[in-house]
């Protein structure tokens, strides 16, 4: 159940009918956990009482905000649900991912740590291979499954949706819509594979989900990636022999993957790809030109300049509706930060809450030493970490591969504890 719900929350760009496979994937965690909880005995996960303090939270505020104002008539023109449908939906979000959270730890408080990973691990690579071949099939014009979900960007399913992006080469999409989705989703089962022993096969592994993550040109996967490795790394201490030698085998990973990346990569102008350089390119105006608000997400933060931050916000999906009429918009527009989102949809509270929840486990590391003796919790730290950044500046709802990241490291600081 595990392996089909979460191959199932990769086909991010397929409808199944009118319905998104993810919403089923979604809703499929909810049913198993429902069912678990009725026929076996579930788990609490360390430190997660407090994400039901959180939904509760964002509940009331969001019942209370939709009952005094007429958000109804706010609805851009081509939003794709109603309105009580989309409110439906961003709570359809957190709740799948407290059951991705509740389910993945019942199997790793059954036993099934290493099948977890070892199938988390495969749906990665499975994915990854699927992604690479469809980049090839976009190029010559080989057949590929068509997408029926319409884009992030409102392209319609019947208009399709575009393979050719405003960048330096061709993008990885995969089986998603953006291919900043594919290499977010792949963050976890990329650091899952370091964690088995080295050898050829499962070298394998993780050179092919590397490839695919550096085929999709993210700034945010690839950048968040390292800075959670970085971090995790520093966290642990990275003069220690075990940390350098997984430091060592995580370069050369890439070395290879970036080689497999050189062959494969088609230029949209001339001469050959250099990825440092076009990740360089657009990193200097943020870092030297003004901050975010250089990149291509300044929209975002003009709003957040120009808005005061609430105490206790506007409600779930409500606050997305508002940001579509400021930005005068025909869509629903992203806060393409979950941090952005929660803030302005729960308010400081709502923030505050799940930051208690994010940084408990990070913290345990931190104080009990020998939770920084074993390769896995670092490993799995550097995947959490690397989502905590890509919540920042891209995904704005809890996704369900970061849930399964939370169980893994809530039970590996129980297990050590």
């Amino acid at each position: 159940m595990y392996v089909a719900l979460m191959f199932g929350n990769a086909l991010d760009a397929y409808n199944l009918g009118p319905i998104p496979v993810q919403w089923l994937a979604q809703l499929g965690t909810i049913a198993a956990v429902l069912f678990l909880g009725y026929t076996r005995k579930l788990y609490i996960v360390p430190g997660s009482q407090v994400l039901m303090w959180f939904l509760l939270w964002a509940l009331l505020v969001t019942t209370f905000n939709s009952a005094i104002n007429d958000y109804k008539s706010l609805m851009p023109p081509l939003a794709t649900t109603p309105y009580m449908v989309f409110i439906s939906l961003r709570f359809l979000s957190i709740l799948s991912f407290i059951s991705t959270l509740c389910l993945a730890y019942w199997l790793l408080v059954k036993g099934y740590r290493d099948s977890v990973i070892k199938w988390t691990v495969i749906i990665g690579t499975i994915v990854s291979i699927v992604a690479i071949y469809i980049y090839i099939a976009q190029i010559y014009g080989l057949p590929e499954l068509p997408r029926n979900r319409i884009s992030t960007g409102g392209v319609t399913a019947g208009e399709g949706q575009p393979v050719v992006f405003t960048y330096a080469f061709h993008r990885a999409l995969g089986t998603f819509r953006e291919p900043s989705h594919l290499a977010e989703w792949l963050v976890v089962p990329f650091f899952l594979s370091l964690i088995y022993r080295q050898s050829v096969l499962h070298n394998i592994h993780t050179i092919l989900i590397g490839t695919a993550i550096l085929l999709t040109g993210s700034l945010t996967g690839i950048l968040g990636s390292a800075l959670g490795f970085v971090g995790a790394i520093f966290i642990f201490n990275p003069f220690k022999l075990n940390n350098l030698k997984t430091l060592l085998r995580f370069a050369i990973i890439v070395l290879l993957a970036l080689v497999i990346f050189n062959n494969i990569v088609v230029s949209y102008g001339t001469g050959e790809i250099n990825l440092f350089q076009v990740i360089g390119d657009r990193l200097t105006p943020i870092f030297f030109e003004g901050g975010m608000k250089e990149s291509n997400r300044s929209y975002i933060y003009e709003y957040v300049a120009n808005t005061s931050i609430p105490l206790f916000g506007s409600g779930l999906g409500n606050a997305n509706i508002l940001l579509s009429q400021y930005l005068g918009v025909e869509v629903i527009a992203s806060f393409l930060s979950l941090y952005f989102n929660i803030v302005f949809s729960s308010g400081v509270l709502g923030l505050a809450l799940l930051f208690l929840f994010f940084f408990r486990p990070v913290v345990k590391i931190l104080v009990i030493k020998k939770l920084r003796q074993s390769k896995k919790i670092l490993l799995i730290l550097a995947a959490y970490l690397a989502w905590l950044i890509m919540l920042a500046v891209q995904a704005e709802e809890l996704p369900m591969m970061f849930a399964v990241a939370c169980a893994l490291l809530a039970h590996e600081i129980y297990r050590h504890e």
